[in-house]
């Protein structure tokens, strides 16, 4: 056991891909390839757990590498993982009945379990372990100035709202109309489940939160932020295929949106100095707002200049000094087994 233990001290990045496709990879296969359509399959196996994977991996390797000394009173804890799983709940149950147009009462019922993970994750800010404490604090002691927050949030609608108005001034013919009684409500149920359960707090607790700081402190930023673009584009391949999406769509989304988002989302990250709640801000904006508003060419350039201006900007060929709250020292063989394991599975 001292073994594996010092183990995944030495190697955390290595571990953290590893647990999180080993947990993610089989669910998918059950959920749409054994049992597709199933919805007891998905409930029994585990289909928000699957989604999960990064944030869960992220909390053991915190655990494992600083698990002394523990606090001794838990009180903040429990009433922190309450809270959170009260409003986890309402806000989850309100949007598959409201927006997936479940039976409210089949919602309220299956989300009194599965909001079980989010309210893990959020009440982690008060965890006992030090390391899992100190991993998640800033999902609810954000850090860095808020004005990125607002970047985090607002951006991605900005931006294509400007593509749209751009797009008509050039001649182009869009179709958008956003009726502001149901619209709103809509958007923000979808943001806020987003947030809890598909892209935000799940997701970038273990992409952005975990693997990106150790990896820069041995390479630039650029460099980090196409190693966790790889392994995070790669997890969802299986999901891409379960529903069905074509393949230039999959292969233009994973290669070119998530890299240019990958990029943003360090940037909005290192910015915040490391805080996880900007990242888990910018992606559910990015589904949200991604998947219900117009995308034309032009948005998609905007999203591209945007990320060009963040490399400059920022110097993103750098490293971050190792003093960067940003960054989180790892031993040199970590990274250097990471990039051994790229150049052997090769790229798409």
């Amino acid at each position: 056991m001292n073994k594996i233990t010092n183990w995944v001290k030495e190697h955390q990045v290595t571990t953290f891909f590893i647990l999180a496709f080993a947990i993610t990879w089989p669910l998918f296969w059950l959920i749409y390839f054994v049992f597709p359509g199933n919805s007891l399959v998905l409930v029994l196996a585990g289909g928000p757990l699957a989604v999960f994977s990064p944030a869960l991996a992220a909390m053991l390797i915190s655990a494992i590498s600083e698990p002394h000394p523990k606090q001794q009173n838990g009180k903040s804890r429990w009433i922190a993982f309450g809270v959170s799983w009260f409003i986890s709940w309402l806000i989850m149950t309100l949007y598959y009945w409201q927006v997936v147009k479940l039976d409210l009462q089949l919602a309220a019922i299956l989300w009194a379990v599965f909001a079980l993970l989010p309210a893990w994750v959020l009440s982690s800010a008060y965890a006992r372990t030090p390391g899992i404490r100190k991993h998640f604090s800033s999902l609810i002691r954000p850090k860095g100035n808020l004005i990125w927050y607002f970047v985090a949030l607002f951006s991605v609608p900005a931006l294509q709202i400007l593509g749209i108005a751009v797009t008509r001034l050039l001649g182009g013919e869009i179709q958008f109309y956003l009726d502001m009684s149901s619209g709103v409500i809509f958007l923000s149920l979808t943001f806020f489940s987003g947030f809890l359960c598909s892209g935000g707090i799940n997701e970038e607790s273990g992409w952005r939160g975990f693997a990106l700081p150790r990896l820069q402190a041995h390479y630039p930023v650029i460099l980090a932020a196409g190693i966790v673009w790889f392994f995070w584009a790669l997890w969802h391949i299986p999901y891409d295929i379960g529903l069905g999406t074509p393949l230039e769509q999959i292969l233009f989304n994973r290669i070119v949106n998530n890299l240019v988002f990958s990029v943003l989302f360090a940037w909005v990250y290192n910015r915040t100095k490391g805080s996880i709640l900007a990242p888990a801000l910018f992606h559910p904006s990015m589904n949200t707002f991604g998947d219900h508003f117009p995308v034309t060419p032009i948005t998609l350039g905007l999203f591209a200049a945007l990320a060009i201006f963040a490399i400059i900007y920022d110097k993103m060929w750098k490293k971050l000094p190792s003093d960067n709250p940003a960054v989180y020292p790892e031993p040199t063989n970590e990274v250097i087994g990471v990039l051994k394991n790229i150049r052997k599975g090769g790229g798409r």
